[in-house]
């Protein structure tokens, strides 16, 4: 319970900025939380033009950046200007070759990927340059793939444009007892 002098309510100028305050603190925290099921902590999402999922994600702990979550990409794909600002070390060469991305790639260990309070530690991702996706409006700095993906349960629910990212098993527990 929260405790409020008496005199701070009386105010109409501060009434209105505590009430307000009060109303951004509490909405946001219970919208952000209430949408997935199984009390799963909800990470927001857009939609790109293309009707694709733009999610928030941090490499190495650098400010988030927009990555496009690509459930058919098996590896998570940095675009090479991101990677020059992260000073990332290249740790080989490769070759890409799918619908959207195709040519030559670089590999680099990265610390950590998180997305929301979800992190995957000492992942090797792909440096490649997505300048032509950037041009055909993408506006992303990288593919979020399936070696991040697949260390939690996720549900995409669009209707609230909120990724549900699960590492107890209570949404797999939750999923299971709705059928």
């Amino acid at each position: 319970m929260v405790h409020i002098p008496i005199d701070v309510l009386r105010r109409p100028s501060l009434k209105f900025a505590f009430l307000l305050l009060l109303a951004v603190g509490c909405g946001t925290s219970l919208q952000a939380d209430s949408q997935c099921p199984a009390n799963v902590k909800s990470v927001p999402f857009r939609n790109s033009q293309q009707h694709q999922v733009v999610v928030q994600v941090s490499i190495n702990h650098a400010a988030p950046s927009d990555f496009l979550l690509d459930t058919g990409t098996q590896m998570t794909v940095i675009d090479q200007s991101l990677a020059a600002e992260l000073h990332l070390p290249a740790s080989g060469r490769g070759s890409i070759a799918g619908v959207s991305l195709d040519g030559p790639t670089k590999f680099a260990q990265v610390e950590s990927v998180v997305v929301g309070d979800h992190l995957s530690a000492n992942q090797r991702v792909l440096v490649y340059n997505m300048s032509k996706l950037q041009q055909a409006g993408f506006a992303i700095r990288g593919l979020l793939g399936q070696d991040f993906l697949s260390q939690f349960d996720v549900f995409i629910d669009n209707a609230h444009s909120v990724l549900c990212i699960d590492d107890t098993g209570a949404l797999r527990a939750g999923m299971q007892g709705s059928r």
